[in-house]
């Protein structure tokens, strides 16, 4: 992608994620029994060894992926591993049989069907309103070369993360909550810092591991992070800028919410508040569209599973639709009003917010909730994608369907949290696929990072490993 392009040359980790205090040790074999005499001399050198860390290094310098299968153990000292390997002994026989993938709370990982050093990686960029506070907060520290890696993005690294918010000096559980929900209100905020950091994970699985995907998608503005970590937009201070200077997410579909008041035909109000809540409901579409009656003044925004959709709209019809349908039902922190008749009014003006030079095109096909396919790599042309894929319902199955029908196989979630990991896994759920994401809420950065390459190792897939041991 783009830092490959321009040439930086990154520096070592600081400290090698080996010596963070969780260790990550490859297992591979060609058999079963072979494996099972791997884990039983893996077992004896635990015993007789008073260096995990030796050991870890040791194996992880010799996996190449040459071996036909591969059991990751992980584990924060010698105990944990022996108790992993254990495990790992009953795990790996079942997995086999049943052929499913074995893994444990520590995030050991085995897969009886690897996936292989062939198949197509997608990168998949979620949407931006699930930034939250202490997200990315290990990462600058684990990896130097992201402070240069920034430089490429922004003049002003702090500001473009929103730091003050993102990572906040308190612990006060209550400042805490007032901060989140300050984000929560902040559509800006929250795309600015969305943009980031999955720029920030893409450098470190492309710079760090050499990992290379053969196609990108993201999850409704996770679009706009996908452009940037593709390289194909650069001005990242201009666009938000844009974003802070324009009425859209502040009065528009956010804040007082004019537009959906001017399609509703209702008084503009002088209080400021929003008018609009967002629903997570566990029901299929069809059925949801069945309850939804003509006129009301709710709509489905997204679709994320067959079994799962978001409504939008006033408060109380978002309600009786979720009463109706006596499913399990969730209100969303945000109330930013996207992908829904009501905003079709501000399409001129989202064409004008993603009207952006083509810095780099990326060579491999970046997908659009647009039309569905792959984006033309034209300025105005994106910018009406753009514009489309915000007024419009969000339909994630049929983008990750179409991804997989041009042959994804492997998928990583390159972002806050891992909810369209679990999504693509619940689309794919018959089909050969890995869904896997590089950040976990409230887990260490360090840890998510260990757990993804786990999975990776495990299906084979080419990496540089370099980096979690000392030269």
């Amino acid at each position: 992608m783009t830092l490959e392009k321009i040439g930086l040359e990154f520096q070592c980790l600081s400290t090698p994620l080996l010596q963070q205090g969780l260790y990550l040790l490859p297992v591979g074999f060609e058999t079963l029994d072979e494996g099972r005499k791997n884990l039983e001399s893996l077992m004896r050198s635990l015993a007789g060894s008073n260096s995990l860390e030796d050991i870890c290094a040791q194996a992880v310098k010799q996996e190449n992926g040459s071996s036909k299968f591969a059991a990751v153990l992980m584990g924060a000292n010698a105990d944990e591993f022996t108790e992993e390997a254990g495990r790992a002994f009953e795990g790996i026989t079942n997995a086999m049989e049943n052929g499913k993938d074995w893994q444990t709370p520590n995030g050991s990982f085995f897969s009886p069907d690897p996936l292989g050093p062939k198949e197509k990686i997608a990168f998949v960029y979620p949407g931006a309103f699930g930034t939250y506070m202490g997200m990315g907060r290990g990462i600058f520290n684990l990896f130097p070369g992201l402070t240069q890696a920034m430089e490429l993005l922004t003049d002003d690294t702090e500001r473009a993360i929103n730091a003050e918010i993102i990572f906040p000096k308190t612990n006060d559980g209550k400042e805490i909550q007032t901060l989140q929900a300050k984000l929560d209100r902040s559509p800006t905020m929250m795309i600015s810092s969305g943009i980031c950091f999955s720029y920030l994970y893409t450098v470190i699985l492309g710079e760090y591991f050499a990992l290379r995907p053969a196609a990108a998608l993201g999850y409704s503005l996770g679009e706009n992070s996908m452009m940037f970590a593709a390289g194909i937009w650069s001005q990242a201070d201009a666009m938000r800028t844009s974003l802070e200077t324009s009425p859209i997410f502040h009065e528009r579909v956010s804040g007082r919410q004019t537009a959906i008041r001017e399609y509703w035909g209702i008084d503009d109000g002088n209080n400021g508040e929003s008018i609009w809540s967002n629903y997570v409901l566990m029901a299929p579409y069809e059925k949801v569209m069945e309850v939804i009656q003509p006129g009301e003044r709710v709509y489905v925004t997204h679709i994320n599973t067959p079994r799962q959709v978001v409504i939008g709209g006033d408060d109380a019809a978002c309600q009786r639709v979720a009463d109706a349908l006596k499913c399990m039902h969730l209100k969303a922190p945000y109330n930013h009003a996207i992908h829904c008749p009501p905003v079709a009014s501000e399409f001129e003006h989202f064409v004008h917010l993603h009207h952006w030079p083509v810095e780099c095109e990326p060579g491999i096909p970046v997908y659009s909730a647009a039309d569905y396919q792959p984006l033309k790599m034209e300025s105005r042309a994106i910018a009406d994608s753009f514009a489309r894929m915000l007024t419009q319902p969000i339909d994630f199955p049929r983008l990750v369907n179409r991804a997989y029908e041009d042959g994804a196989r492997i998928f990583i979630e390159l972002g806050a949290g891992s909810n369209c990991s679990k999504w693509m896994d619940a689309i794919l759920k018959d089909q050969r696929h890995l869904s896997a994401s590089i950040n976990q809420v409230n887990v260490d950065d360090h840890i998510s990072i260990l757990k993804l390459l786990a999975k990776l190792i495990s299906h084979r897939v080419s990496l540089d490993l370099s980096s979690l041991v000392a030269a």
